[in-house]
């Protein structure tokens, strides 16, 4: 038998007690705990919208099959170990994927994986080092601003250049640098 906690710390050492689970994470119902499970030490952190959410996604984890739910659990571990702006690009990319789907038709896409299939671990390796030096700079947007939002800038030229431009005698006479030059 294992020694207990108690018994195998040090004499005078305070008792550690694990954290309570957080309230949020215990209201949830058993199946939606144990779909959820991967999400559980970062449960606390995501904000309402995010829980929602999730889930809502894990909503038919019962009805998935045993590798198809491993394979749902491996993906939210790894989303989980993203960073922001890790999950911001990723968020952006997932639109721009979807937005490819929807110009191409189910033929187009079938070739363009292939295509992908087709190529060799190092040929995937510098696709994959090309998109991501693009990204570099400044932070992405979750979402490309559409044209119509954007702040049109005057011209170069201000009203008060414009005038000075068009009547040069209200313009202060310019000291003669010097004529002996």
């Amino acid at each position: 038998m294992p020694p207990s906690a108690a018994q195998s710390r040090p004499a005078g050492a305070p008792e550690v007690k694990p954290p309570p689970p957080a309230e949020s994470w215990r209201r949830l119902s058993p199946a939606e705990r144990q779909a959820l499970a991967p999400l559980a030490s970062s449960w606390e952190q995501l904000s309402p919208t995010h829980r929602k959410k999730w889930l809502e996604i894990s909503r038919n984890f019962d009805s998935l099959q045993p590798a198809e739910q491993s394979k749902m659990h491996e993906r939210m571990r790894e989303w989980a170990t993203l960073s922001p702006q890790d999950r911001a690009r990723a968020r952006l990319n997932f639109g721009k994927t979807a937005e490819i789907a929807r110009e191409l038709s189910p033929e187009e896409k079938r070739a363009k994986w292939q295509a992908y299939q087709a190529l060799t671990p190092e040929q995937k390796l510098k696709l994959a080092e090309q998109a991501s030096r693009r990204n570099l700079g400044a932070a992405p947007a979750a979402q490309p601003v559409p044209a119509q939002k954007l702040a049109v800038l005057p011209p170069p030229a201000t009203a008060r250049n414009t005038k000075t431009a068009e009547t040069p005698e209200e313009t202060p006479a310019a000291p003669e640098a010097s004529s002996s030059q």
